[in-house]
C-alpha cells in the first residue's frame, strides 16, 4: 500500500509544480492553444509522468495518479470558492488593457501581451482601432474582452 501513498504524493507535488508554473507563464498564453503551447503542453505531460508514478508503470499506479490528479482538481475548485483570495492567487486578476482609447503600457506589459496581441483581440472584436474601444480587459480565463465605444 504504501507505492499508493507514493504515487499520490509524488502526483500532488506535480500537479501543485505545474499548476503554479502554468500560472507563470501568464494567462495570455492560455487563451489561445498555438502549435508551440500544445507541443510544451505534450512534452511537459510525458516528462512529468514518470515524476509521478516513478518505476510502477501499472494499470493501478496510471489509475492512482489520475485518481489523485482529479480529486485535487476538484478539491482546489471546492476551496476556491470558499476562500477567494486563494482564487485570486491561482487564477489572478482581470487586468486594464485600454480605457476609452488609451492603452495601458503598464497592463500589456503586467500580462505579457504585445500590441500584436491587443490588435488581434480587436479584430476579433470587430474593432479597427484603440480610440474605438470603451474598454479592454485580459479576463482571468486568458480571453480578452473588449467593449467599444
Amino acid at each position: 500500500m504504501s507505492f499508493a501513498f507514493d504515487i499520490i504524493f509524488r502526483t500532488v507535488v506535480v500537479y501543485l509544480f505545474l499548476l503554479f508554473g502554468l500560472r507563470l507563464i501568464g494567462r495570455g498564453e492560455a487563451a489561445q492553444l498555438r502549435s508551440v503551447d500544445l507541443v510544451l503542453i505534450l512534452i511537459i505531460a510525458n516528462a512529468v509522468q514518470n515524476a509521478m508514478v516513478g518505476p510502477d508503470t501499472s494499470l493501478a499506479g496510471g489509475l492512482i495518479a489520475a485518481t489523485t490528479i482529479l480529486i485535487l482538481a476538484r478539491g482546489l475548485r471546492l476551496l476556491e470558492g470558499r476562500f477567494p483570495t486563494l482564487r485570486k492567487s491561482v487564477e489572478g486578476e482581470p487586468v486594464l488593457l485600454v480605457r476609452h482609447g488609451h492603452v495601458s503600457q503598464h497592463g500589456l506589459t503586467r500580462a505579457g501581451m504585445s500590441h500584436a496581441d491587443l490588435e488581434v483581440a480587436m479584430r476579433r472584436a470587430g474593432i479597427a482601432s484603440t480610440e474605438k474601444i470603451a474598454l479592454a480587459i485580459l479576463e482571468t480565463d486568458g480571453s480578452v474582452s473588449v467593449i467599444g465605444s
